[in-house]
């Protein structure tokens, strides 16, 4: 292909001489033909042993070949474009194939035949040639190299030289072919001198030697202008420029078009448009700014901008783009664009805008706002020069703006170029884009509330009026109805509603949703008489509802009355609301909620009016229809007439208001549950239904009120059965509570007074069993440190006084008598026997019964004193005085020393009262007639239960 280029470019540049050829071509093909023909002849005398007409042969061959290749060379490019491409090159340059040929065979000749042949080179350098006419690179290099080597004659060396450099230019070879054309063109000139400098200056070029490109071009400017050299001057003022923007010295470049009388705009455009093809942009660009640099014609500077918005476009350069387009935007306003100009202005634009919007739209700039904004805007903006350029279709441009700011989320953008996309349409009668252009101020506005309602109201206003009925409509309305009754617009909304009904009188449920708005800010305002109009209206048909949004009307009526009574309530006229409540409760088109809010405000009113029965009844009756939160937000009331029943000695009601209360915020988390719960268990109680709370246990624990408080009532549930005498049950809860550690105390009692029962009884089993859990409860109280109560503590002290008689009774059993064997074994027994009982005197001193205490000391005073005098007055039998004196004399000391421990004890237990402050009819024994207690009373005093009898 660069064969094929520089062989086009010496074509062109030889036109004139070929035309001129064309006449001389046949003259000198005949004067070649008639020497051919006689050397032809000598040859053959010869025998073709004569390498010199042989080769002279080869070289009138070549020749023709030359000369015919120029002329097919010629026709070739006179043919049309089309028919170039469908022409068979080989059929089309057979001719001159033929000859190249014939020079080929016989230099191959030579070169077998003639190896020693002084003009061996002149035989390469055909074969050299015709392979490089053939494009045969490989082959040419081989023998131009050899006739380069081989040939005496410098003429053929130089050309040999040459054409071995325009095989290594053709190849791109640039660094190899640039000493062979140096060599070469610098020893010899001829008229191909300029055509083959300037392949060396390519070379230079494409190796990066600027300067010397640059050089060599203008050599071969100058010597073009001789008439001994082929003209290269156009390909030199089309090429350096390219050389001068590449080497960065574009003001030298304008310098020399300026000095050779050329445009250098147009040269500059040329190179641009070179640079842009190569893939150079920012050489393309700085060729371009400079040619606005230099350029002061607008007409000129059009074109380099024109250039320049297809160079930013092709390497994607959008801001650059965009400056530039305000450029020729500007022109166009000024109508300096030409139509070619414009035309090619408004694809770029349209390309790009297309380009842009795609891009603002995609995913890729989805996390990079401010790009994907920046394009849109581009887009929007070039949008906008293709309306004011292209003004037939002005109204689709402004429909893509607003597209493209909708699509990125510039809804407010978007909004104002579907209006102007609406309003210019409306304009000029063009209905196209109508629908799409208020779909998109729609869109645009969206579901979000907007500060400016006014906007809605337009758009919906504009789509109604072109499409007043439709599947879409409905919802226009509604949002249009919506719209103007955010703005207050009340009277809108209703001549809204009333379009909607005569476009969907059927659509009753549209309409019903209307209605219910405007009433509602009827019902706000307190405009109860406007209500009772919109009702009068729904009856007589002009409007259509549903039959339970109707029912739901008529309701409301008793919402409206309600509200009636309570303003007559406020105002202190009792006995007039307590008529309308009662009237609320007994229309069969009140409301569940009406009857219920009439029914706890009858229970509220009789209540301050002290009426505790109808308080009652209306309080039940409300109960039962509230729910569970109402209940719990109205808890004080219902309490408050919970507890003026009680206080009325109506007992059972107020238990079972509490009862229902409680079981109404059962599932509720409150406090009030565990209250209530406490109090209502004891007004069961008051009054003994035991069944009541038996079953108001069960409800505590489904309700999960505090099991403490569950725990205490089970307790007087216990008591009460004991009062009942219902033993079996009493039994159950004492077995019950007494797994309770908190109740350990407390049961003691309980089977202390279990154990008296049975006793009566003589049930023994059970005598056994519970006086067992008495001590294990006992045992287990002690050690929780809790209180137990004094009666339960002298019973257990009493039970070990017993031990303590049957001790005393062993201890009297023991009696002194002789021998002294028998006397001594006694004494012991009696002793340990004392020692036994002191022992169990502290066990039960450490129980705390005052009884007990009181009574342990009087045993050990009483059986202490009694032993003494057994000791004392004991005289042994038949032994001598003198015996019995030695006898009496160690013994009676024993014996006081018991009488003195009595003392002592009584001493102990005198202090003990006095020190424990111990209340006991046993303080007597110890106390005399200094007994301290006095008793106080009232003849007048009673007890009371809980029932209050």
């Amino acid at each position: 292909m660069k064969l094929l280029f520089i062989f086009f470019l010496l074509v062109s540049s030889l036109t004139s001489f070929a035309n001129s050829l064309g006449e001389r071509r046949t003259k000198i093909i005949n004067i070649i033909n008639e020497e051919l023909s006689e050397v032809s002849r000598l040859n053959k005398q010869r025998g073709s042993r004569d390498p010199d007409l042989l080769l002279r042969m080869a070289e009138l061959n070549l020749e023709k070949a030359r000369l015919w290749r120029e002329k097919e060379n010629a026709d070739f490019l006179a043919l049309p474009e089309k028919t170039r491409r469908k022409v068979n090159k080989k059929v089309f340059y057979k001719k001159s194939a033929q000859f190249f040929t014939i020079a080929n065979k016989i230099c191959l000749n030579i070169t077998r035949k003639f190896r020693s042949y002084s003009k061996l080179g002149e035989v390469y350098y055909i074969l050299g040639f015709n392979a490089k006419e053939a494009n045969k690179e490989k082959t040419a290099s081989k023998y131009l190299a050899r006739a380069v080597k081989s040939t005496r004659d410098p003429k053929t060396k130089v050309k040999s030289q040459i054409s071995l450099a325009e095989v290594s230019y053709n190849q791109q070879k640039y660094k190899k072919a640039i000493p062979l054309y140096e060599k070469s063109l610098s020893r010899y000139k001829d008229k191909w001198w300029t055509k083959d400098s300037f392949n060396l200056a390519w070379s230079y070029f494409r190796t990066n030697q600027y300067s010397k490109a640059i050089s060599k071009m203008e050599e071969v400017f100058r010597a073009s202008s001789s008439s001994k050299y082929i003209d290269m001057r156009a390909q030199v003022e089309r090429d350096i420029g390219l050389f001068y923007a590449t080497a960065n010295r574009i003001d030298d470049g304008v310098k020399f078009y300026k000095k050779i009388g050329v445009n250098f705009t147009d040269q500059l455009l040329i190179v641009a448009g070179v640079l842009t093809q190569q893939g150079k942009y920012a050489r393309a660009n700085l060729v371009l700014n400079r040619a606005t640099k230099y350029e002061k014609r607008e007409s000129k500077l059009n074109e380099i901008y024109i250039e320049q918005i297809i160079l930013f476009e092709k390497f994607s350069k959008y801001s650059n783009h965009e400056i530039i387009s305000k450029k020729l935007y500007n022109s166009f306003k000024g109508n300096s664009l030409t139509e070619n100009q414009i035309k090619t202005f408004r694809f770029q634009l349209a390309k790009l805008a297309a380009i842009l919007q795609k891009q603002a739209i995609s995913k890729t700039y989805r996390r990079l706002p401010k790009v994907k904004f920046s394009k849109a805007n581009q887009a929007i903006l070039y949008f906008g020069y293709l309306s004011e350029i292209e003004k037939n279709k002005e109204v689709e441009y402004n429909f893509l703006q607003g597209e493209t700011a909708y699509a990125v989320g510039m809804k407010s953008n978007a909004y104002n170029f579907y209006k102007m996309t609406y309003e210019k349409g409306e304009k000029q009668n063009i209905s196209k884009f109508r629908g799409r252009s208020i779909d998109g101020m729609i869109a645009a506005l969206g579901t979000r509330k907007n500060t400016d309602l006014s906007k809605n109201v337009y758009v919906f206003n504009a789509y109604l009026k072109h499409y007043p009925r439709g599947k879409k409509a409905k919802s226009i309305y509604t949002r249009l109805f919506n719209a103007h009754l955010a703005t207050n617009n009340y009277t809108k909304a209703k001549e809204t509603l009333d379009n909607f009904k005569s476009n969907y009188g059927r659509d009753y449920k549209t309409q019903e949703a209307m209605i219910a708005k405007l009433m509602d800010i009827n019902r706000k305002a307190r405009d109860n008489d406007k209500i009772r109009v919109w009702i009068s209206d729904i009856d007589a048909g002009k409007y259509k509802v549903s039959k339970k949004y109707s029912l739901k009307l008529k309701e409301l009526l008793t919402t409206i009355q309600m509200e009636d009574v309570q303003k007559k309530r406020n105002s202190g006229d009792k006995r007039a609301a307590l008529i309308g409540y009662h009237e609320v409760v007994k229309d069969k088109y009140s409301t569940k909620k009406s009857k219920i809010n009439a029914k706890y405000n009858l229970a509220a009113m009789y209540y301050e009016l002290n009426n505790a029965d109808e308080s009652y009844k209306w309080a039940v009756d409300a109960l039962g229809d509230m729910g569970s939160s109402d209940v719990l937000k109205f808890s004080q009331s219902f309490i408050a007439i919970s507890d003026l029943l009680f206080t009325s000695l109506e007992f059972e009601k107020s238990a079972d208001l509490s009862d229902k209360f409680l079981q109404k915020v059962c599932y509720k988390k409150t406090k009030k549950k565990n209250s209530t719960f406490k109090n209502t268990g004891y007004k069961y109680l008051a009054y003994g239904d035991v069944k009541a709370t038996e079953r108001l246990i069960n409800l505590g624990k489904k309700c999960k009120v505090r099991r403490s408080i569950i725990t205490n009532l089970e307790y007087e549930l216990m008591k009460e059965y004991r009062s009942l005498k219902q033993w079996p049950r009493y039994e159950y809860y004492v077995s019950k509570l007494q797994k309770n550690n908190k109740y350990y105390n407390l049961m003691i009692d309980e089977y202390i007074f279990l154990v008296k029962l049975h006793s009566k009884f003589q049930n023994s089993v059970k005598i056994k069993k519970y006086t067992k859990m008495m001590w294990k409860l006992y045992f287990k109280a002690k050690k929780r440190r809790a209180d137990i109560s004094m009666s339960s503590l002298d019973e257990i002290a009493n039970v070990k006084l017993r031990q303590m008689d049957s001790l005393i009774a062993k201890i009297n059993l023991v009696r002194f008598e002789f021998p002294e064997k028998v006397f001594a074994k006694r004494q012991k027994t009696k002793f340990e026997l004392l020692t036994k009982l002191t022992a169990m005197a502290d066990e039960i001193q450490a129980i705390g019964s005052g009884e007990g205490i009181v009574k342990s000391y009087k045993y050990l005073e009483d059986i202490h004193r009694k032993v003494s005098q057994e000791i004392l007055n004991f005289v042994p039998k038949g032994k001598s005085p003198e015996y019995i004196k030695g006898f009496k004399k160690d013994f009676d000391n024993v014996g006081k020393q018991l009488l003195a421990a009595a003392s002592q004890y009584r001493s102990e237990a005198l202090r003990a009262i006095e020190n424990n402050t111990i209340l006991n009819r046993e303080n007597v024994i110890f106390q005399l007639n200094d007994f301290p207690v006095k008793f106080f009373g009232d003849n007048t005093s009673v007890l009371m239960d809980r029932g209050g009898n």
